[in-house]
């Protein structure tokens, strides 16, 4: 087996007969550093050689720089590294996807804000009405009762002679409207008046409110039944109250149209119908 020495990582050795061809000295059977400058020993496959532990390798000579390798092998280098620097218009056209990603994000947690604030609105006025509602239907129970009961006394000419005034008793009983009149006062002499049913969710708390008024300006007082924003007539005809008619109500409505108009006029020297 032929002795082999390594010079370095990078060096491949030559056999005996190749080397003693090569220029400079050859000692102690080893591979002198410059022959390695030779580009033929660069194209050598690699083939080792050692030498014999018992002896130690002469200094080799400095290496002498060659300018042309080492541009050649700059070039290499500058070949083999990736470019860090792109190029502007490379690094816009890169950056432009990231904007937009950004732009998308952005987007997305102002309308995820926006409709969390509506709801949060909307869960908002849920409480609130809840709220309002349960306190107006404690504020009712205390004032009203259960059922809704309200109660007035005024006179409207029913046996009344011992100057007693009418008592009145509207009840909210079970949704139906029911108005109990004692004429003077006297339970034994009781009439009923029968409303209308009530419809809609939580209508079986709604007080019915009572009042009288000469509606149709006939001298004798009349009933009106209020109930939430509606109003029921009841017309007086001196013994009892009966329901209006479309006729009577439009002719109620027409002197109560004319009696509001009756100032309008006089202020523009106009004299009302009948003067």
């Amino acid at each position: 087996m032929a002795n082999t020495r390594t010079r370095g990582a990078n060096a491949e050795a030559l056999s005996w007969e190749e080397a003693a061809g090569l220029p400079g000295p050859r000692k102690n059977n080893w591979l002198p550093l410059d022959a390695l400058s030779d580009e033929e020993v660069y194209a050598r496959g690699p083939q080792l050689q050692a030498m014999p532990n018992n002896r130690r390798p002469q200094a080799a000579p400095t290496r002498q720089y060659n300018p042309a390798a080492a541009h050649t092998m700059s070039q290499r280098v500058l070949a083999a590294v990736p470019m860090t620097q792109a190029h502007p218009q490379q690094r816009q056209h890169e950056r432009a996807p990231r904007e937009g990603v950004s732009l998308s994000k952005a987007q997305g947690k102002a309308l995820a804000m926006a409709v969390g604030a509506m709801i949060a609105v909307l869960a908002l006025y849920v409480v609130v009405s809840a709220a309002v509602n349960w306190t107006q239907v404690k504020l009712d129970d205390f004032q009203y009762g259960r059922p809704r009961t309200t109660q007035m006394e005024a006179y409207v000419g029913h046996s009344e002679a011992e100057g007693s005034p009418s008592h009145f008793i509207a009840m909210n009983l079970n949704r139906r409207v029911t108005i109990l009149q004692l004429p003077g006062g006297d339970s034994t002499k009781a009439t009923a008046i029968v409303g209308p049913y009530l419809f809609g969710q939580g209508e079986d708390l709604t007080p019915v409110l009572l009042n009288v008024q000469d509606v149709n300006v006939d001298g004798k007082p009349d009933l009106v039944v209020s109930v939430k924003s509606e109003q029921l007539l009841y017309l007086n005809d001196g013994a009892a109250f009966k329901m209006t008619t479309p006729e009577e109500q439009a002719a109620i409505f027409k002197a109560f149209t004319a009696r509001t108009a009756a100032p309008v006029n006089d202020a523009q020297g106009l004299a009302p119908e009948g003067q």
